[in-house]
């Protein structure tokens, strides 16, 4: 058996909802704009991950909790209006499981160990989003325990 890597933390979100505004014109200011009304509204954004597309246009999905889909809709709706954006989609039922640590910094086949050991579980991974200190996805909410399991399978948390 192969030693477990340290970690600080497991975290998850539950009650998320994916929202996809696609076909998004491709030019400078339109994540600023999409997001400055999002929070000019007080809509907190999770995780964000962007996508070209192609002919100039872009998809950007990010995760909210269920309770700003209403907010959330009236704002994109004319967002995609004002902007041009092609289509905008809600998935709701999603969780975010997240891994994070100082220490991983440098530690090879972190992000594979994680995908893995989810994948080993049957979970699918919708999105993901990484930083220098931990890997964050986005699952459908009822794989959550399944998740959690899985990684505390393969991670040790540090000591507190």
């Amino acid at each position: 058996m192969t030693e477990k890597i340290a970690i600080d933390g497991i975290e998850k979100n539950e009650n998320m909802t994916k929202v996809t505004l696609a076909g998004v014109p491709d030019r400078p200011g339109m994540a600023g704009e999409i997001f400055g009304a999002m929070g000019q509204k007080g809509i907190s954004v999770e995780l964000l991950v962007t996508n070209p597309g192609t002919a100039g246009r872009s998809n950007i999905s990010f995760a909210i909790f269920n309770d700003a889909i209403e907010p959330a809709r009236s704002v994109l709706e004319e967002i995609k209006n004002t902007v041009g954006a092609e289509r905008l989609s809600f998935q709701p039922d999603m969780a975010l499981i997240s891994i994070h640590g100082q220490d991983l910094i440098g530690v090879p086949g972190v992000a594979g160990k994680m995908f893995h050991a989810l994948a080993s579980n049957g979970i699918n991974i919708d999105s993901i989003s990484s930083s220098r200190t931990g890997v964050t996805c986005l699952i459908a909410q009822k794989h959550i325990p399944a998740a959690e399991s899985s990684l505390h399978g393969i991670f040790a948390l540090s000591a507190p």
